[in-house]
């Protein structure tokens, strides 16, 4: 009798994460829907799904995790790395989450709205030290430096309030990175450097952004891009009365 091989092939693995602390998601309620039917991967823990022999197609993920706000993701497989395609997908709690930290939403609309982010302003992990734009390699002041477990991180320009927005590649050592690109912007020594937290769009011009209240001061710099435009905010998510974006 000729023994049978049974091959799986990784397609893709899903990673969740809640955008307002950078934890994986616990929530274990979740579904995944391709173009409107259902699809079921394999959960691995810590918000790891694992999709197993169905094939590489690029399409649009919904995804529905209880307490949190529903998801639509683009999967496109060339911007995806060919041994292990790993998409991060931030979702964003719902209002009515049991959770210990309320939430605070800032919402609103603005015609020609592409995305919006932030970064926390009282939450910074590390400052820069220095960059080696050929090696991409980032240098970073270790006294400062809290931890950096996240992939997306704000450089942040306190003289201009803007921040640029980069990728973590690896950790090369305890203090310093390497990063997906070179930085575009100049930067002072001893910059502050934060995690973003990823707000969601409608093609009509809604916005929504939530954190965590975690926080006497809750000073936050958000980046909105409006038709192509890049643009900043510093909005108090204890006095939201004001913010508007514009």
């Amino acid at each position: 009798m000729d023994a049978s091989v049974i091959c799986f092939k990784l397609d893709l693995l899903i990673r969740l994460i809640d955008t307002t602390t950078g934890a994986e998601l616990e929530e274990r309620n979740v579904r995944f829907y391709k173009n409107g039917k259902p699809i079921r991967p394999i959960p691995r823990g810590s918000g790891n799904y694992v999709f197993l022999n169905c094939g590489r197609e690029d399409g649009d993920l919904e995804i529905m995790a209880q307490g949190y706000e529903p998801c639509q993701v683009s999967v496109e497989y060339e911007m995806l790395d060919k041994q292990l395609p790993v998409k991060e997908v931030f979702l964003i709690p719902s209002e009515n989450t049991a959770s210990i930290q309320p939430i605070i939403t800032f919402s609103g609309q603005l015609p020609g709205l592409e995305s919006v982010q932030a970064v926390n302003l009282g939450s910074t992990c590390c400052c820069i030290s220095e960059f080696d734009e050929r090696k991409r390699i980032m240098k970073l002041f270790k006294t400062h430096r809290s931890g950096m477990d996240d992939i997306y991180y704000g450089l942040i320009h306190p003289d201009k309030q803007t921040y640029e927005p980069f990728v973590v590649v690896k950790e090369v050592s305890e203090s310093s990175i390497k990063i997906s690109q070179p930085l575009q912007e100049p930067f002072s020594v001893n910059s502050p450097i934060a995690r973003i937290i990823f707000g969601k769009t409608t093609p009509d011009g809604n916005f929504l952004i939530r954190v965590r209240d975690d926080a006497a001061r809750m000073l936050h710099l958000v980046r909105y891009v409006v038709k192509g435009n890049v643009k900043f905010k510093t909005v108090d998510f204890h006095n939201l009365e004001e913010a508007k974006l514009i």
